[in-house]
């Protein structure tokens, strides 16, 4: 028995070297596989992190636009001798800036009030029968001042005249605020 065991044995040797020369083939290519397959979704996770990178840059872009623009206008308000002159004199610029845009019937103004570093003076503007857009558009302008700040605090609509001639007055009040660093 012996002899026919070698003899078996001795015959499937070179079986036994073709399997496991096949493993070792099949081994190296499943770890080349899962190599492949990793460097590949590292490949795909840094595509899509370039593309969301490509997008913000032109959102960047944008707000950079903006921002420019933004600061083209605030330069045109603020205009280039602001920073030497007196709040009195950029306060009361403003009044007559607004004085002269909105053409009120009535303007009235407060004495400047100073609080460390900020300015303001309250005022208060009447229009005696106008058109609807006009209270729009000064309610824009005065919300749209950069500087000084002209918010609006209160509008009241009063019904003015007669039953044969009605009318409508329109009061605007806020504070012109100016602020110094």
């Amino acid at each position: 028995m012996n002899s026919t065991t070698s003899r078996y044995g001795n015959s499937l040797k070179p079986f036994k070297v073709r399997f496991f020369i096949a493993a070792a083939l099949f081994l190296a290519v499943a770890v080349i596989c899962v190599s492949q397959r990793r460097s590949h979704a590292m490949l795909e996770k840094t595509f899509n992190s370039l593309v969301l990178a490509q997008s913000g840059r032109a959102q960047v872009k944008e707000a950079d636009a903006n921002r420019r623009q933004v600061l083209k206008a605030l330069q045109s308000q603020v205009g280039q001798d602001a920073k030497n002159d007196s709040p009195e004199i950029i306060l009361y610029g403003k009044t007559d800036e607004i004085k002269a845009r909105l053409n009120p019937d009535e303007m009235t103004i407060t004495a400047m009030e100073q609080k460390g570093e900020e300015s303001a003076l309250q005022y208060a503007l009447t229009f005696n029968d106008p058109d609807f857009n006009d209270l729009l558009n000064a309610v824009n302008y005065l919300h749209e001042s950069v500087f000084p700040m002209a918010p609006v605090s209160a509008i009241t609509i009063t019904r003015t005249g007669t039953s044969e001639a009605p009318g409508v007055s329109f009061n605007i009040s806020g504070k012109i605020i100016l602020v110094r660093r």
